[in-house]
C-alpha cells in the first residue's frame, strides 16, 4: 500500500511540480542575472558570491535527505502493514484478549515512524533557512556595495533600484533550489523503492528457446527429481521417479512435512526442480512456455485463496465466457450447489476478504469448482477433501472418479480412503518414495500405507456411530 500510494505520489510530485518549479526557477534566474550583468557586471559578480555555498550545501544535504526519505518511507510501509495485519486478524486478537499488546505493538511501530520523521525534519529544517540566509547575504552585499556605487555616482539610483528588483527575482530561484532539492530527493527515494520491485526478475520464466504447446495428452514423468527451497539447504524431496501414463490417476500420501504439496507444486512450475527433470508428453516442462504449460493444468492448492468478490467471480476468475449452466454443473460436482442456493444472492453473493463469510469446507469447495471448470488434460488436486465431512468427501471423490481415463489426475490426500481408486499410489516419507503401487498392493506390505489406512478405517467407523 505504501508503494502504491505514498511512493507513487512522491514520484508524481517530483516529476510534475519539481520540473515546473525548476524550469520556472531556471528561466527567472537566467533572465534576472542577464539584466543584472547589463546594469553592472562587477556588482553582479559580488552578489553571486554565496552561490558556491548554496551548491555545496545542496550536495551535502541532498545525500542525507535521500537516505532519510528512504528510511521514512520504509518505516511508513511497516506501519501500514502492521495496521493491515492486525485488522485482518482482529477476531484472533479479541479471542485471546491481545488488544492491549497489539495496541502497544502499533504504538512501537508508530514511534519508530515518528522518530524517522523527526530526524528528517532536523535536516530539512536546517536546509531551508540556510538557503534563505545565503539569499539574504546576496541582498546585503548588493545594498552595501551598490549603495556605495550609487553615492559616488558610479550607477544611478534608478539602476540601483532596478538591480535590487532583479535580485528579488533571483531570490525565488535560489530559494527554489532548496524546495526542489527536497522534492526531488523525496521522489528519488520513492523511485528507488519502486525500482527495487520492478527490477526483481521472476524466478520462474520462459527459457530463450521455450516451445509453444497447444494441447498435451497428459503423460507425466519425474526423472530423479530433487528440490530444496533454499540453495544448499536440505532437499524437501529427493530422487523422485514417477511414470504416469495419460489418463491415469496418481495418489500421493504421507505424513505431514513429507513433501507432498511441494511435489504437486512442481508440475505447474510454481517452483523449479534443482536436480532431475519433469516431462509432460516427453517434453521437459522448463522448455515449454510457462503460460502454455499452465494452460494445460488445472491446479487446486492446499490452502484455497479467495478474492474479496462474488462466488461467481471466484470460480470463473472473471471469465465472462462461462455461463450459469457451466457454473451449476461444476458446483454440483464440487458438492457446493445446495450451499450456494441457500445464499440470498446465489452466485452473486459477495464473500468478503479471503472468503470471511464462508466455512473452511465451503472455501475448499469453491477452490475445487474453480479447478474443475477448466477443460484441461491434467488435474492436480492438493487435499481436496481435507475440510469436508465424510459424506461430502465421498461425493467429491465420486465426481473425480468419473474423470478417470479422461484426464491425468494427481491427488494429494491425508484421507487414504479417497485414493483407493487411483491407478498408482506413492507414499512419501522424509521427501522420498518409500512405497508405490495400487491400493491392493500396498495393503499387503504392512507398512505406512496399510497401517494408516486401517487406523483411519476404524476412526471412520467410530465417527459413523
Amino acid at each position: 500500500m505504501a508503494h502504491a500510494t505514498n511512493d507513487i505520489k512522491h514520484i508524481r510530485m517530483a516529476a510534475g511540480m519539481g520540473i515546473v518549479a525548476i524550469t520556472d526557477a531556471a528561466f527567472l534566474g537566467i533572465v534576472a542575472i542577464g539584466f543584472m550583468i547589463y546594469i553592472n557586471v562587477k556588482l553582479t559578480l559580488f552578489s553571486l558570491i554565496p552561490m558556491p555555498l548554496i551548491v555545496f550545501s545542496t550536495r551535502f544535504f541532498s545525500k542525507r535527505m535521500h537516505r532519510m526519505y528512504d528510511e521514512v518511507q520504509g518505516s511508513f510501509s511497516d506501519l501500514t502493514e502492521g495496521v493491515r495485519e492486525r485488522f485482518s486478524g482482529i477476531r484472533i486478537i479479541k479471542a485471546f484478549n491481545r488488544e492491549k499488546n497489539e495496541t502497544l505493538g502499533i504504538e512501537k511501530i508508530s514511534k519508530h515512524y515518528i522518530d524517522k520523521n523527526l530526524k528528517l525534519v532536523r535536516i530539512t529544517g536546517s536546509f531551508f533557512p540556510l538557503m534563505i540566509l545565503f539569499t539574504n547575504l546576496s541582498l546585503a552585499v548588493v545594498i552595501y556595495l551598490g549603495g556605495r556605487q550609487t553615492i559616488i555616482s558610479i550607477i544611478t539610483p534608478g539602476d540601483f533600484v532596478a538591480f535590487i528588483s532583479y535580485l528579488g527575482l533571483l531570490t525565488w530561484p535560489m530559494m527554489a533550489i532548496g524546495w526542489v532539492t527536497n522534492l526531488i530527493q523525496r521522489g528519488g527515494a520513492s523511485l528507488d523503492r519502486i525500482s527495487r520491485i520492478l527490477q526483481v526478475a521472476p524466478e520462474i520464466d520462459d527459457m530463450p528457446d521455450a516451445k509453444s504447446v497447444q494441447r498435451v495428452q497428459g503423460k507425466i514423468v519425474f526423472e530423479n527429481v530433487s528440490f530444496a527451497y533454499q540453495p544448499g539447504s536440505l532437499p524437501i524431496i529427493s530422487d523422485i521417479d514417477i511414470h504416469l501414463k495419460a489418463g491415469k490417476t496418481l495418489g500421493i500420501v504421507g505424513p505431514q512435512g513429507s513433501g507432498k504439496t511441494t511435489l504437486s507444486g512442481l508440475i505447474p512450475r510454481l517452483f523449479d526442480v534443482h536436480k532431475g527433470r519433469i516431462l509432460i508428453d516427453g517434453m521437459d516442462i522448463r522448455e515449454v512456455k510457462v503460460r502454455d504449460l499452465r494452460s494445460q493444468i488445472s491446479f487446486m492448492p492446499q490452502e484455497p485463496f479467495l478474492f474479496s468478490d462474488t462466488i461467481r467471480k471466484n470460480i470463473t476468475l472473471g471469465n465472462p465466457l462461462i455461463n450459469d449452466a457451466e457454473l451449476i454443473k461444476v458446483t454440483k460436482q464440487a458438492a457446493l450447489f445446495d450451499t450456494i442456493k441457500s445464499f440470498t444472492s446465489g452466485f452473486d453473493t459477495r464473500i468478503g476478504e479471503k472468503g470471511v463469510i464462508l466455512s473452511g469446507g465451503q472455501k475448499q469447495r469453491i477452490a475445487l469448482a474453480r479447478a474443475l471448470i477448466h477443460d484441461v488434460p491434467i488435474l492436480v488436486l492438493d487435499d481436496p477433501v481435507s475440510q469436508v465431512d465424510m459424506e461430502t468427501g465421498a461425493d467429491i471423490i465420486s465426481t473425480i472418479r468419473t474423470m478417470k481415463g479422461k484426464k491425468t489426475i494427481i491427488i494429494v490426500s491425508h484421507r487414504l480412503s479417497a485414493l483407493r481408486f487411483a491407478d498408482q499410489i506413492i507414499v512419501l516419507q522424509e521427501g522420498r518414495i518409500t512405497e508405490s503401487g495400487t491400493h491392493e498392493e500396498l495393503m499387503t506390505l504392512d507398512k505406512y500405507y496399510s497401517k494408516t489406512f486401517r487406523l483411519q478405517s476404524i476412526e471412520e467407523e467410530l465417527d459413523a456411530y
